[in-house]
């Protein structure tokens, strides 16, 4: 018996073609360099490469106790208080396991330690960024956008701030109550489009004698 074997051409597209429709579908960033930018002509938003997320499948900590407050934790987070393995933090929040850890590689939270297994542990400080992200996400506000106003927000928290610098951070502050302002304005004419579709479906129904 003659076995063949038939060499496949690599694909000269993108080098991650898996990965990239599935980022498309979760709304994730591809693997490209993002670029830098302006929004609406006010905020200056740099843009930092993002840590890959993992594809669906791929998460080591699902199996494991996801759902217990330590207080007895290894590295930075000892002695903060209760903190949470990231099955509570994502039940607290309304958020998949995937989409916290997502989160975190984008920068836009990180652990306080982990446990002796290598489990990550979360705060509250993370809880809180995580329901304010919540908030943000269906104004349209991308992760740079949101990373930079976390920025902004833990400046202001900061002990002990100048006057100066503090009056500095809210004229900032201002400029981003205005573009969430615009977003919501945004997002209000969707739902009124939105509306209009749905009652025109009712209208559509009832002349059809569906009812």
């Amino acid at each position: 018996m003659t076995y063949t074997h038939t060499r496949r051409e690599k694909s000269a597209g993108t080098p991650y073609p898996a990965y990239d429709r599935w980022a498309t579908a979760v709304g994730a960033p591809t693997r490209h360099r993002p670029t830098r930018g302006r929004v609406q002509g006010q905020i200056d938003v740099q843009s930092t490469p993002l840590a890959t997320s993992r594809p669906p499948g791929t998460d080591t900590e699902a199996g494991g106790e996801l759902s217990t407050t330590r207080r007895n934790v290894s590295g930075s987070g000892a002695g903060r208080g209760d903190v949470h393995q990231i099955g509570e933090v994502a039940e607290q929040v309304g958020l998949s396991l995937r989409t916290v850890r997502y989160y975190e590689e984008a920068g836009l939270l990180a652990p306080v330690g982990r446990t002796v297994g290598g489990f990550r542990l979360y705060d509250r400080d993370a809880i809180e960024r995580l329901l304010l992200i919540r908030k943000m996400k269906p104004l349209g506000f991308t992760l740079e956008e949101m990373r930079a106003l976390l920025r902004l927000r833990d400046e202001l928290a900061t002990p002990g701030l100048a006057a100066e610098a503090r009056a500095r951070l809210r004229e900032r502050l201002a400029t981003w109550v205005t573009l969430a302002e615009q977003k919501l304005s945004s997002l209000r004419e969707q739902v009124d489009v939105a509306e209009a579709f749905v009652g025109g479906l009712h209208d559509d129904a009832e002349r059809s004698g569906a009812y």
